[in-house]
């Protein structure tokens, strides 16, 4: 509902550098205490990922300063509360005998409050049954244990990926990208609720295309609040770049950027084409990626296929006079650094370059789309970059 999660690094040492922002506002840092009850704990390390829900709480992993087998943790704070979801060594909910390992990452957080996380190398199981995916008490899959349903064999899970565990906002929905354990060529999947929708070696399923999903070729993955999916990659051979939701391509090599058949959608300065993919709850999406224009403005953010929300190159007002005098222009746009919100407006990161071309800065940006006219008609003010 617009609260907005970020973690950044400060001019401060770098034992102590580290920050997360919750609605502008730094709810931790790197070197202080997590603020749980009954623990000393100091914050490290903050994992990339973050999670937040409507209600404004928050949850985050970090490697605390505490004795090497209980210092992996995932902190939730609600209403101001902080607790420890998971702490590395303690018992794992719905897992008989099961026991935290020394990797706990991806932390999801439902509008209940519920969280879910990755665990790897969990202790009190069998070794090849070490990795779990859970979301509050619940056992989503576990390595060895667990049989993707709607894959090309029969195999089991066999790790799941950092950062690519999503759930719906109401935690019904969930998507997590790992490995089977099967043949390399085919064992890189995507599964949505139990089941896999895109798999290494396999043609994307209703698209058309012959070739099928390259070697390595899944790059992105996201589940939007609604809990539409959302997947980019390549195929093999072709080497066709796309992005595919909810089992359709909405973007692909060579396709119209925003409409406009002169500009098209191109790998010849990117690779992977795609570096973006985020929806909010109603459908709507942004897509990112780079196409055939100039060099200096082939970066483009795009709603829905229809609307440039921002192209490298584009001006900013940095002192924000309502003039662009600043010598300040988009740069480059980060990778899965944005985010839309229901209100349609989106969140994004982006370095900053001056006429002269020299990299100056990065910064952090909103921008109101074509969604926020129609929402904010009333004559509502609209957040200030």
């Amino acid at each position: 509902n617009g609260n907005v999660v970020l973690s950044a690094d400060t001019t401060l040492a770098t034992a102590e550098d580290e920050v997360i922002l919750l609605n502008d506002v730094v709810v931790a840092r790197e070197g202080t205490p997590t603020g749980v009850a009954g623990s000393a704990d100091l914050v490290g390390l903050i994992d990339t990922r973050l999670a937040v829900n409507d209600a404004g709480d928050f949850a985050y992993a970090t490697n605390t300063d505490a004795a090497i087998t209980a210092d992996e943790v995932i902190v939730k704070v609600a209403a101001g509360v902080a607790t420890y979801a998971a702490r590395e060594g303690d018992p794992i909910p719905g897992l008989v005998g099961g026991l935290w390992g020394v990797n706990l990452n991806s932390p999801v957080l439902a509008g209940d409050g519920r969280v879910g996380l990755v665990g790897t190398s969990i202790t009190g199981v069998p070794a090849d049954q070490n990795d779990v995916l859970v979301l509050d008490a619940v056992i989503l899959s576990q390595s060895g244990f667990t049989q993707p349903g709607n894959q090309l064999g029969t195999e089991f899970w066999e790790n799941f990926d950092m950062d690519d565990f999503w759930i719906s906002a109401d935690g019904s929905r969930w998507l997590a990208q790992g490995d089977l354990t099967g043949a390399v060529a085919s064992d890189d999947v995507v599964v949505v609720d139990g089941s896999v929708v895109v798999q290494e070696g396999v043609p994307l399923a209703g698209t058309g295309f012959a070739e099928p999903v390259d070697l390595n070729g899944i790059v992105g993955v996201s589940m939007a609040p609604g809990g539409r999916w959302f997947v980019r990659g390549n195929n093999a051979g072709t080497e066709i770049d796309w992005v595919y939701s909810n089992g359709a391509v909405l973007a692909s090599l060579g396709q119209p950027v925003a409409g406009d058949p002169t500009e098209t959608w191109s790998d010849a300065e990117f690779a992977d084409c795609f570096f973006l993919h985020t929806g909010d709850s109603s459908g709507n999406y942004v897509i990112g990626g780079v196409s055939n224009g100039p060099t200096a403005s082939n970066g483009v953010l795009v709603l829905n296929g229809a609307e440039v929300i921002a192209r490298e190159g584009d001006p900013i007002d940095i002192d924000g006079n309502g003039v662009f005098d600043d010598d300040a222009f988009f740069n480059t746009f980060g990778n899965d650094d944005g985010a839309l919100t229901d209100e349609g407006l989106f969140y994004f990161v982006a370095t900053i370059r001056n006429g002269a071309g020299s990299q100056i800065g990065q910064g952090y940006f909103v921008a109101a789309t074509v969604l926020t006219e129609r929402i904010f008609a009333d004559g509502f003010e609209l957040p200030v970059p």
